[in-house]
């Protein structure tokens, strides 16, 4: 490291532990914000300017370390299930040695050459670019949003060697971005599944109505569709990306060898088939039966880790067709492993109770909407949801939301299903922080791809479009149900 470098570095650390500093002994806490939530946000800011200001691990590294002092946990046993012992993170980090695997045997590059050869899509890169974000959108809302970015990227980073893109290019920010978006989508897409299934429970608790599905599919689902052709039409029009390359392509361009389905290639697309039915099959398999009780039991990283090492048993040609070792030596990006350590903790930090966070953030509510007419009030109440739900977990905001706004909606006559659909769908608008959603942490860990100035580029209008679509779909909708 050179002398600047360094001093640059250093000047990082006194700047991260002054904010940690401040707020730990200086800030005071109004209620009903507590000392522990003081020292949260204290530690969570300094982290969001240490992470924007320098790559260095330490930073992950430090954050987790005193989120042991912010008196939240006991110690750090207590934490571990919502950070490294958790399902979601081991299935993770497992997922990359999958996306290793995929570009090992050829599958990637495969899938990558048939969809650029697809007659409806050669010369038609924004088909081609909305392809991947449907792709991405169906893995991320039926197998998960870990799967559905992780893969879809490992396609666009092949499709970006095949035409020249390179990294941070306003080509493949747009492509990485736009399966951001849809990975941030999924989570309220469908109302048994991810943040949208705990968020209708607390909306019924709160209200003791049933969400007729159907209805609320109606929504979500054409909102989706709805904001992928709009971002699809901001890249033409808004950011105007050169996608000429792409444009240019015919299907002679591409290798006849990458559209070859090896064996290779075949086993891989069997181990993908595994997976996704596998992660799947819980939700869709009848409680109580044997199997779906297996399946829910062992999670996705046991599911993952059963595949691995039926594939690392099987050999081809006298070759291992899974080599598991060299696959986890290359395949885990590990500042991205000390990123997701940290993004964890701030999740499991942000919602606790002993914070006070959440209860603070209910109590100024109410005096903001009181007096309001009801389309002005539903406005504020969905921008403020949109704001809140890039700094605190989603499902945490929608449920702060409902406690504070559903109660002024009935005095103004508005249908609180109305309300708790548009509650719900805006709180996965969430990408504008690493501890927004799962979608932020990944893209802001991807800083090999995107730049944090680049996500901004194109994050905040995206929100601010997703929000339009939402209102008025959701002002449409409930005019005719």
């Amino acid at each position: 490291m050179s002398e600047k470098k360094q001093r640059s570095e250093l000047l990082v650390v006194a700047i991260y532990f002054a904010i940690v500093a401040l707020f730990w002994t200086v800030v005071p806490a109004p209620a009903p914000l507590t000392e522990v939530g003081i020292k949260v946000l204290g530690l969570f800011f300094a982290f969001i300017v240490g992470f924007t200001m320098t790559e260095a691990p330490w930073v992950h590294l430090v954050s987790f370390v005193l989120a042991m002092f912010t008196g939240v946990f006991a110690n750090i046993a207590a934490i571990m299930p919502s950070t490294w012992g958790g399902d979601t993170f081991l299935f993770m980090l497992l997922l990359f040695v999958v996306i290793e695997y995929l570009r090992f045997s050829g599958f990637s590059k495969f899938v990558s050459a048939y969809l650029l050869s697809r007659p409806f899509l050669v010369g038609h890169p924004y088909r081609i670019i909305g392809m991947l974000m449907l792709v991405a959108w169906i893995l991320a809302i039926f197998v998960g949003i870990f799967a559905g970015l992780l893969l879809t990227w490992g396609f666009i980073y092949q499709i970006c060697g095949i035409v020249g893109y390179k990294k941070h290019s306003p080509q493949a920010c747009a492509m990485v971005f736009g399966v951001t978006l849809v990975g941030a989508l999924s989570l309220s897409t469908i109302p048994f599944l991810h943040n949208a299934l705990v968020i209708i429970a607390a909306f019924t608790g709160s209200t003791g109505l049933e969400v007729n599905l159907i209805h609320y599919l109606l929504y979500s689902v054409p909102e989706n569709l709805m904001i992928i052709a709009l971002y699809l039409l901001m890249l033409k029009v808004l950011w105007r990306i050169d996608v000429s390359a792409m444009e240019n392509m015919t299907i002679d361009f591409i290798p006849k060898e990458d559209l070859v389905m090896t064996k290779e290639v075949k086993m891989s697309l069997a181990f993908l088939i595994a997976l996704v039915v596998l992660v799947f099959a819980p939700n869709v398999l009848p409680a109580g039966n044997p199997v779906q009780a297996a399946l829910k039991a062992i999670g996705n990283s046991g599911i993952t880790m059963i595949l691995l090492v039926i594939w690392s048993l099987i050999k081809m040609d006298d070759k291992e067709i899974f080599p598991i070792g060299d696959l986890a030596k290359n395949g885990i990006p590990w500042n991205m492993v000390w990123c997701s350590l940290a993004i964890f903790t701030f999740i499991a930090l942000l919602g606790n109770p002993e914070t006070g966070i959440s209860a603070f953030v209910a109590s100024f509510l109410g005096p903001i909407f009181v007096g309001k007419p009801a389309a002005l009030f539903i406005i504020l109440s969905m921008v403020i949801t949109i704001v809140l739900t890039n700094f605190m977990a989603n499902m945490v905001v929608a449920v702060v939301m409902f406690a504070a706004c559903l109660p002024i909606g009935a005095t103004l006559g508005i249908d609180p299903m109305q309300l708790g659909f548009l509650y719900t769908i805006c709180s996965s608008m969430a990408f504008l922080l690493p501890a927004a959603s799962p979608a932020g942490m990944l893209v802001f860990m991807n800083k090999e791809w995107m730049t944090t100035g680049e996500i901004y580029k194109y994050a905040i209008p995206t929100i601010i479009m997703m929000g339009v679509v939402a209102y008025v779909w959701n002002i449409i909708l409930f005019m005719f149900i």
